[in-house]
């Protein structure tokens, strides 16, 4: 049997108070992160909330696979989380072998469910997620990493023509729960079975179109689904909210964690930011701009403290007419942008950060601490 859900979180899940709001402690919270060492082998980890990720990528500049090579220039910055795309855990083999402390995964994002959810279907799905999981809890439990298992934006498996003006399908929902509570089962069952110490595996689903059903009442993964599952996590795409204002962007996350059910051993907030970005494109191809409306956003997303917040991506994926959009940190050219700068330079400074804590405090950060420094660290940060 596995440990008990409280010590599965893990040092991610930890949620002390902000770094910059000292006082009390919550009688709730659970145990500092000093006495629940995740990363063994990485004494000085903590959750670092910002990050970002590698999908297609139109380009590569080395002999290796293009999202290994991205995966190491993501590691160069000073990131210790990695979101690809996944088939096995021994595809994961070389990105294990990185300094990554969470990996945030597709791992069977298909709509083969959609056509017909059968009962082969259904077998498969359980008999793929059950194993990987096991694989994951068994071949990485000594490297003591986190490894989240979802999905590509699930709205549009609901939307399968991507017209916005229409609700979801009462029979795409019912199999889209069905697929999920599978998935879900499958990670339960493994955890439960496996003997484990210091890896975590944890589902999300990712909704996309929230404000559809938060201020026009669609049915929509996020009021349809999510309340008849038990994922553990919900990963929020969030182009349809990353430009509104602060105050509305926590009342989106607010609404999107709300439809969760609750779970045992899992902190309050369970959504984190699966994307949010502005292209090279959208900024006009001006570098300081993309980098202040980027960070503008981001910080805008650490004042609800998520767990994690992803930009997308490292490498542009989107090409349109031969042009590249420029939803990147390094360009087609191998030009860091300042955007990649920054978050570099942020890496560092939470880790400057986190060292005068623990020598302060003797612990490390939690999550919402590392939030509140981000946010406070991107304000101050004058345009470049």
């Amino acid at each position: 049997m596995s440990s008990t859900p409280r010590f599965l979180l893990g040092v991610l899940l930890l949620f002390p108070l902000a770094l910059v709001a000292q006082g009390k402690k919550r009688p709730d919270q659970p145990l500092e992160m000093s006495r629940l060492p995740a990363v063994p082998t990485m004494p000085d980890a903590f959750p670092q909330v910002v990050g970002t990720q590698v999908f297609g990528p139109a380009y590569k500049f080395t002999k290796d696979e293009a999202v290994l090579e991205a995966a190491k220039g993501i590691s160069a910055m000073g990131s210790r989380i990695l979101k690809i795309n996944a088939d096995s855990g021994q595809q994961l083999t070389p990105y294990i072998a990185m300094p990554f402390t969470h990996y945030v995964l597709w791992y069977r994002s298909s709509n083969e469910w959609t056509k017909g959810f059968t009962p082969e279907l259904k077998r498969r799905e359980y008999n793929a997620v059950y194993h990987f999981t096991k694989d994951l809890l068994t071949r990485y439990d000594t490297a003591g990493k986190t490894f989240f298992l979802g999905h590509w934006e699930g709205d549009w498996y609901l939307l399968p023509d991507k017209d916005v003006k229409k609700d979801a399908s009462p029979e795409l929902v019912a199999a889209m729960i069905e697929w999920l509570s599978i998935r879900q089962k499958a990670v339960d069952d493994a955890r439960s079975e496996v003997s484990y110490a210091k890896c975590r595996v944890y589902t999300y689903a990712e909704v996309n179109r929230v404000r559809d059903a938060m201020k026009d009442g669609r049915k929509r993964l996020v009021n349809a689904v999510l309340p008849k599952v038990n994922v553990d996590f919900v990963s929020y795409s969030a182009y349809d909210s990353q430009l509104l204002p602060g105050e509305e962007i926590r009342a989106t996350l607010d609404y999107v964690n709300a439809q969760l059910p609750a779970k045992a051993g899992l902190p309050a907030k369970r959504v984190f930011i699966g994307e949010f970005g502005l292209s090279w494109k959208a900024c006009g191809g001006d570098g300081a701009k993309h980098d202040q409306r980027n960070r503008e956003i981001l910080a805008k997303f650490m004042t609800w403290k998520p767990a994690m917040a992803l930009f997308w991506q490292y490498y542009n994926n989107e090409v349109i007419d031969g042009e590249q959009v420029g939803f990147w940190l390094v360009d087609n050219k191998n030009n860091k942008t300042p955007l990649h700068a920054t978050m570099t330079e942020l890496f560092t400074a939470q880790e400057e950060a986190a060292r005068e804590m623990r020598g302060r405090t003797r612990r490390l950060p939690g999550y919402e601490e590392i939030a509140a420094f981000s946010e406070n660290w991107l304000n101050a940060r004058a345009p470049r």
